[in-house]
């Protein structure tokens, strides 16, 4: 054993690893066809989940008429890469909400969020800025009785929690108003007018920092609201409730790194951070970045990522680089898939999650029109278990041994940064398999602490690597 440990060092350091069967990867389950008859036939920006493999597209058909924006509506059930499409554009496209006499063409929407009891809301920019309502039946997307006037503003990202509280954000902030983000009671409350006069003042409301915003989302019982600040490339938190108001957390840091941008012709461009989405279980922020302008197969094709962010720290704790996926399998960025397994035209503005699913995540790519499912091959909880416990930054690159050791199921493994890097922590087994990756990700300097929870492990011997940048170090522990 004596002599069998060094070499494993040396084998970990300087040759590939087998790869175990839980590989803690994202991948796509299937991309609907955008040329045939499950396909969205059109630039598609937004998804809202309902349940598994049931979900609505928004659509735009055509750049400008009028000055605004033309959408419509696709439902989907029980859906695959070929089948589930219910309704099919954009002849029969839901593109305007009615309920008896009352109608409201869609104007220059962006994105749409579901609900409970099968219930889809749209960010619409008609005069009066409505959120409209709409079902998704076993067959088609059909107005609800609900709408709700929001003002003078123009409205662009929308989010329901599990309660069903409606929050729906300006998208700009400035520092004459103090009510970018409204929050409306459910569409069942009965002190509401979703269904009566439609002109219910918010019940809450949040004051943003002069800015852009294209993406929100709340916390399950609405105990947290994040904000997708784009102009800053950041995410803003918020605490508290619907019901006594919110207060930003600003201990909650994300922030795109300044090193974190798209190639082009001209050199590069900065992504910024779009449509989000919140997970329950085990509380993460899923984040789309990228940006709202490209250059085509040598530059925006290129870049299109969801980051997988912790919802208490910030930390950007994995990745989903969908632009790669798409090479990787088309061999360029701008084929789509005839297997239903990547979209091509990487272009990802939204996420969703749905409620019945734990390891999914719904997206969609504007010009490969599609929507994308992506299943994560692991445990999701394990993915969120990395603090920053010192923003001091250190004069060396370190790995400290792990404690406790011996350990059972747990223990913590710190590391520190000496300058930003990307950085792979992995677990392996005394055969070179690599188990696990506990961090998959770039940080910024400082020092920070993992957990290894090493339930369903075999007592033995492991080692665990730590990769950032050029610095690499490995070493033993004892389950």
């Amino acid at each position: 054993m004596k002599r069998l440990i060094p070499l494993l060092f040396y084998w970990l350091f300087s040759l590939p690893v087998l790869l175990f069967s839980q590989t803690n990867e994202w991948s796509t389950q299937y991309v609907t066809f955008d040329d045939a008859i499950n396909g969205t036939e059109n630039r598609t920006s937004s998804v809202a989940v309902l349940d598994s493999n049931d979900f609505v597209a928004l659509v735009t058909r055509n750049s400008v008429a009028g000055g605004n924006l033309i959408n419509y509506l696709v439902g989907y059930a029980n859906t695959d890469s070929a089948n589930g499409r219910l309704n099919a554009p954009p002849a029969t496209g839901l593109d305007s909400w009615e309920f008896v006499l009352d109608k409201i063409d869609f104007a220059d929407a962006f994105q749409i969020a579901g609900g409970p009891d099968n219930l889809v809301y749209l960010a619409n920019n008609d005069a009066s800025h409505n959120i409209l309502v709409f079902e998704l039946t076993d067959t088609e997307v059909v107005s609800a009785q609900y709408r709700m006037e929001t003002g003078t503003e123009t409205i662009w990202a929308i989010e329901v929690d599990d309660m069903g509280y409606v929050y729906v954000c300006d998208l700009t902030g400035d520092d004459t108003k103090t009510d970018e983000v409204k929050i409306y009671p459910p569409v069942t409350d009965s002190g509401s007018a979703w269904g009566t006069s439609h002109d219910s003042a918010p019940m809450a409301t949040i004051d943003l920092p002069p800015g852009e915003y294209r993406g929100i989302t709340a916390a399950g019982d609405g105990s947290a609201v994040f904000v997708s600040q784009s102009s800053e490339r950041k995410i803003l938190k918020f605490v508290g409730t619907p019901s006594t108001g919110f207060s930003e957390d600003t201990s909650f840091d994300m922030t795109l790194d300044p090193a974190d941008l798209a190639p082009n012709d001209a050199g590069a461009f900065a992504p910024t951070v779009l449509g989000l989405a919140y997970h329950n279980d085990p509380g993460v922020v899923f984040a789309a970045v990228d940006t709202l302008q490209h250059g085509g197969e040598t530059g925006g094709y290129q870049y299109a990522r969801i980051y997988v962010i912790d919802a208490e720290t910030g930390v950007n704790v994995d990745t989903m680089d969908v632009a790669q996926w798409n090479f990787d399998h088309a061999g360029d960025y701008s084929t789509g898939s005839s297997a239903g397994l990547w979209s091509g035209f990487a272009s990802t503005y939204d996420v969703d999650v749905s409620p019945t699913e734990r390891n999914t995540v719904y997206s969609q790519s504007w010009y490969g029109w599609a929507v994308e499912k992506w299943v994560f091959d692991g445990d999701l909880s394990l993915i969120v278990s990395v603090e920053r416990i010192s923003e001091t930054i250190p004069t060396s690159f370190w790995l400290e041994q792990n404690y406790p050791n011996p350990f059972n199921p747990s223990t913590t493994i710190e590391f520190a940064l000496q300058k930003s890097a990307f950085v792979q922590l992995e677990v392996y087994n005394l055969l070179g398999q690599r188990m696990t990756t506990l961090v998959n990700e770039r940080f910024e300097p400082g020092t920070y602490s993992a957990t290894f929870d090493a339930i369903g492990f075999n007592s033995g011997v492991y080692f665990y690597k730590l990769q950032a940048g050029d610095f690499t170090s490995v070493r033993k522990m004892v389950l």
